[in-house]
Formats: structure tokens, sequence, C-alpha cells
């Protein structure tokens, strides 16, 4: 499958407008008897619901295109699949990935969603030919509403713009450390923890999408890490992380006694950064460098003031719910120790409405954060606009979210608020802070200034210190 998203000629576009772009989805096969292709059109729109939970497009423009044998046990490789894993397949097809985990790679048990019944008699067929019916299983569903909880390997062929619709729930749903493998595309600015380019391709899904982002890592719309058309096979893998984000506080114990420690830890999907603060008779801070694997943490303390080398500390540790535990080692010029060191986070409360000035005007915005059903949903505010936030994620001590502004319903509003907004935060002391980043589209004015010259619109990058306005 071969997807192209070709935006009208910016010229055609006025601020202010509904406009859209076409998204041409081209599947391309070779039938190695007689030799024919076929060749599916159909046009949709290319931002609509790009992550809504309303979003037809990203359902509807996911055909069946069957992944190659190899590359099936490619994926199951790269996850590692063994003995003692769940594997759901979303989307499962003829059930050949279900096949696979439990009859190649022993895995305890295999669960593929699909929608189509004919797809599901097939698939349940094949297994039971195999004589593994009693450890794989299909159910019939839509898979942006299926319960996976339970996998701890999710894989996955459907198109870049599902995935990011998926993303919510794959992080809200899986476990910390469960592995999400995706054949050929990815998932915007959550890059992969493994990659693997397996092999030139003849028949498959494929997608190229063209957009303003397809090379900022730091946007959801981020595409560079998918394969071009023709040149190769890729499967990529993400570990779930653990939710981190928030204000750790321990003691640990040091050659000259108990010292105060603190950690404060950012997070953005995977990615992890922050600053440490340990108290004494020469108290130490800095910022760290940190890693994060499932609920594996771990980070380097390079301290402030300090040339680097002349005192390091180093964790390894385990972070599970409000407590982390690990080593912490500590060296200086004279001396280096280790110990054994546990954190408890504080308990926060993030919901509430959070108000800042606006990256595209002098007026106030809101974000408002409410708990419902034991999880956190967020409403962007904007003048008499109320817009869901439905790439939201609670991190504990802290949140990220994405949104693209100007998307409604089924089209995008040009005006010069329309962009992506990407903001996280950790609650400090009963005050959110954080960063906050715009990345405006077009980001060229699509009217000319009375000197016939465009304007570039810059993007804006802030530190984020909201005020809450509202418990």
């Amino acid at each position: 499958m071969l997807r192209y998203e070709i935006p009208w000629p910016s010229e055609s576009i006025t601020p202010g407008i509904h406009c859209s772009d076409m998204e041409i989805l081209i599947m391309r096969g070779t039938h190695v008897a007689h030799g024919a292709v076929w060749i599916l059109l159909a046009a949709e729109l290319f931002y609509a619901d790009s992550i809504a939970a309303d979003m037809p497009s990203a359902r509807q423009s996911i055909p069946y295109v069957a992944t190659r044998h190899d590359t099936v046990r490619d994926m199951l490789w790269l996850a590692d699949v063994g003995k003692d894993d769940v594997v759901y397949d979303l989307g499962s097809g003829d059930g050949r990935i279900v096949l696979a985990a439990v009859r190649d790679f022993g895995a305890r048990r295999a669960v593929g969603i699909e929608k189509d019944p004919n797809q599901l008699l097939e698939s349940r067929e094949n297994v039971k030919k195999a004589g593994l019916a009693d450890r794989a299983e299909f159910v019939q569903g839509d898979l942006f509403d299926a319960d996976f909880s339970r996998a701890s390997v999710v894989t996955l062929f459907l198109g870049h713009r599902p995935n990011l619709k998926l993303r919510p729930r794959l992080f809200g749903t899986l476990r910390p450390g469960t592995r999400v493998l995706s054949h050929q595309f990815n998932m915007g600015e959550w890059e992969p923890d493994k990659a693997l380019t397996v092999r030139t391709v003849f028949l498959g899904l494929w997608g190229e999408m063209w957009n303003p982002y397809q090379d900022n890592p730091c946007v959801p719309d981020y595409s560079a890490n998918e394969m071009h058309f023709g040149r190769s096979d890729k499967v990529m893998m993400w570990v779930v992380p653990a939710p981190v984000a928030g204000i750790w506080r321990g003691k640990v114990e040091t050659l000259d006694g108990p010292r105060d420690y603190q950690l404060t830890l950012h997070q953005r999907l995977s990615e992890v950064s922050g600053t440490f603060q340990l108290s004494g008779a020469k108290p130490s801070s800095g910022g760290i460098r940190a890693d994060l694997w499932g609920d594996q943490v771990r980070y380097e303390g390079i301290p402030s003031g300090i040339p680097y080398g002349r005192f390091q500390i180093r964790f390894d540790g385990h972070a599970s719910g409000d407590s982390m535990k690990g080593t912490l080692a500590i060296a200086d010029p004279n001396r280096s120790y280790e110990a054994a060191w546990e954190g408890r986070r504080e308990k926060v409360g993030m919901a509430g409405e959070w108000e800042w000035t606006s990256a595209t005007g002098d007026r106030p915005v809101r974000l408002r954060v409410d708990r419902r059903d034991s999880r956190l949903v967020a409403t962007y505010l904007d003048r008499d606009r109320q817009i869901p936030v439905l790439d939201f994620y609670d991190f504990g001590g802290g949140f990220y979210f994405t949104l693209l502004i100007g998307r409604e319903g089924s089209s995008l509003t040009i005006t010069e608020d329309t962009g992506w907004l990407i903001g996280e935060g950790v609650i400090d002391q009963g005050e959110l802070k954080g960063r906050m980043d715009f990345y405006p589209y077009p980001r060229v004015d699509l009217s000319p200034g009375p000197d016939g010259k465009r304007t570039v619109k810059p993007e804006v990058h802030q530190e984020w210190t909201p005020r809450r306005i509202k418990p």
C-alpha cells in the first residue's frame, strides 16, 4: 500500500477558510502466477482528526495487506517473544502473526483482534488446523476500542495516523515494559527503542506522507524514520515507559552520614530530563542525562559549576508507582562509594484550569484538566473555543500533551493560531513548571505583505509556568 498525502497548492488557500489535503492510497501487489497489479485510489483528508476519538479516516484508510511471513518472524524476533509472553495483534487478518507467536516462538498465548468476519473465519481455521486453538484466540472487534491490557507484546501494521490515534491508549492501557511493534509505520515524536531494516519490499502496505513537520522529531507528524517506497522494509519496536514525572525525595547514606536527595523528572513519552539536588556540608546540584526502559531508570548527574569528571552521580534502579529504588553511586576525586537509595514521589493534584499567555497573541489561554473515571482528561480553552486534547498523558507527577490547533471536524482552519501546540510540565509545590512549544502551520504566511513578501512564522519555545486559576 502506498499512501501519498498531497496538499492543495498554497496559493489556493487564504487565511480563515477551511481547507483540506488530498490523501491518495495505493495498494500495490504482484501476483506470482499472473503478474497482476491492483491499485486502489481513495481521497480523504490529511489532518482531519489525526488523533481524534471520532476519527473515521484512521479506521477507513486501513486496507488489509498481509505481512510477509519472513517479516513476521523478524518482528517477533526483535521483540524477543518467548514462553511468558501474551501477544496481541491489532488487525490480525488471516492470523499469521498470532499463529507464528505460539507455534514458532512458544508464546504462552496470542490474541488477534479483527473486524472482518471472513478474515476471522480464515484465521480460526488456520489455527485449528495447526492444533493450537488452546493457545490462540481471535476476537471480532474494532482495534481502536478493543481491550488489549493483558498484552506483553502488541503488533501493528496500520499506518502513521492510526498509530498516532492508538498511542494514548497504548500508554494508558499497557504495563511498563510492554513491547509495541509496528511494521513500516512509526509513532511520530515517540522514537523507537529498536529498529530493523529487513529487506526490499515487493508487496505490502506503504506510506509516503508529506507534511511540513515530517523531518521534525519533536512533532507527532514526524515521519522521517519511515523508509521510502521500494527501498526496504522496516520494523520498529517501542518499550512502554513507566510514568516517572514529578518530584522524588529520599535520603542517601554517604561516608559523611545521611544526606537528603531530591530528583525532579520531566517526561515526554520515553524521553526523560531533569535535575538533582544533594544536601550536605558541600551541597551539589545539576542536570541529569537519563534513560528510561520500561520501569528501569538510569541516569547520570552532571553537577553545575564543577569540571566534568570531578564529581559524579550515577543511578540504576526501577520505578513502581510512587516508589523508586536502586543504587546511587557517588564519586569525587578522593573517594567513591555506592549506596541503596529509595525515593518517594510527592503526591500532587493536576486537576484544575491552568492559564498562560498564548504563543500567537497577547491574550490568555487555558488548559482545563479534569479527573474522570480515575483518569485525567484535558480541554484547551481559547476565546470561546473549547477543544478536547485527546493526545494527553498522565505521567504521575506531571503530564505531556500535543494538540493540532485549527482542526475542526473533517477540515483544518488556517488562521494565525493554526499549528501544533506541545506542552509538558511537573507539579512542584503546587505550581506547574515545564516547557511549551508551538509549531505554526503553515510556516510561511499565505498572504503576501504590502511589499509582496511572505512572512515566515517563527516557532515559539518558552518556559511554561501557567497559573492555576481554578482548583
